[in-house]
């Protein structure tokens, strides 16, 4: 009987051993399976927000094209540039450009003469008659000097804008030409209501301190690695995510998580590029991933869980088993004495 009681002790306890190993195995197998799964999930959005920072990019810049296009062609337009006649020209466009402005995020109007010369500004009238701007604005000396039109990203006086440029031209030949520019809000608005990022425009303050003369001076802590914030969503959040770090040396599409104080986030960073490709700074997108978080924590206590039942279910099995075969085995015993 004590032969027995030891001989049943040992494959108990190799049996919980075995048990308790394999439900460690099967909980970790799982954890990892759901981590995964999740982070998979996260790259996902991640590359949706890419996506869509790219086509609303390149949909703002055929926005801008169209709406340059259509200023440029209509008649009394044409006849009022060629007679230098600014008052006209803004009592027929000034209205609905103001509507223009307020709802669809045009914020620059433009009229200009060969080869780079400001001759109006729809929003500010009175500024800059005359001005040569030939030396920053490539995009309008390029239409000018080429006869055709242009879309691209562009810094000019009163900042950077997803911008378009036309010709005005009349029976005598070519006037001049004519630019709208978008708002990078509407890009980073439409990011916002479709993925949840919070979405922000940063720029080379080198060069935005030099062209974009008309904007006042930015605060300090929205110039960060030597690109300055122009807009944002939301200001508040991006700038305790967005470090030197994150934006030195963007040359090309990044996303980053970032855990800050507790919480998980996704980072995208997608270059920014005027016209003719060449860097000037990037949009950085950012989210908090609590719900995956969550998530996450809740796939540890499951496949904890499961292991622990796991272990209930072969422990109470194994031994009811053993106590059958043990019994079985002391009474042939008995019987034989």
């Amino acid at each position: 009987m004590k032969i027995l009681s030891t001989q049943r002790q040992k494959v108990l306890y190799t049996t919980i051993f075995a048990t308790l190993l394999m439900a460690g195995i099967s909980a970790y197998s799982s954890i990892l399976s759901q981590q995964a799964s999740i982070d998979g999930c996260k790259q996902h959005e991640m590359d949706v927000a890419v996506s869509i920072i790219q086509s609303s990019l390149q949909s703002e810049m055929n926005n801008a094209a169209s709406k340059a296009s259509v200023v440029a062609h209509l008649p009394s337009i044409i006849d009022a540039f060629r007679a230098g006649n600014r008052e006209q020209i803004l009592a027929r466009l000034l209205p609905a450009f103001l509507i223009q402005r307020d709802r669809y995020g045009v914020n620059e109007g433009q009229f200009h003469t060969a080869p780079a010369t400001s001759f109006l500004r729809i929003y500010t009238p009175e500024a800059g008659h005359g001005e040569d701007l030939s030396s920053f604005r490539e995009m309008v000396v390029n239409t000018n000097k080429e006869h055709a039109p242009k879309k691209g990203i562009e810094v000019g006086r009163a900042g950077i804008s997803i911008r378009g440029v036309d010709l005005l031209k009349d029976a005598d030949g070519y006037i001049g030409s004519f630019e709208v520019g978008m708002s990078f809000m509407t890009v980073l608005d439409y990011l916002k209501k479709n993925t949840g990022f919070e979405g922000g425009a940063f720029v080379d303050n080198e060069l935005v301190s030099r062209v974009a003369t008309l904007l006042p001076p930015p605060d300090a802590e929205r110039i960060v690695a030597g690109l300055r914030n122009v807009e944002a969503t939301d200001w508040n959040v991006l700038k305790t995510i967005v470090t030197p770090e994150l934006l030195a040396s963007v040359t090309g599409v990044k996303t980053v998580l970032k855990t800050v104080a507790g919480s998980d986030f996704g980072i995208v960073i997608t270059p920014l590029q005027d016209y003719k490709g060449v860097g000037i700074g990037a949009i950085v997108a950012v989210k908090k991933f609590d719900v995956f978080q969550k998530e996450s924590s809740a796939a540890v206590v499951r496949a904890i869980a499961f292991a622990l039942l796991q272990v209930l279910v072969l422990a109470g099995i194994v031994l009811v088993m053993i106590n059958i075969m043990f019994v079985r085995s002391a009474s042939v015993q008995e019987s034989s004495k």
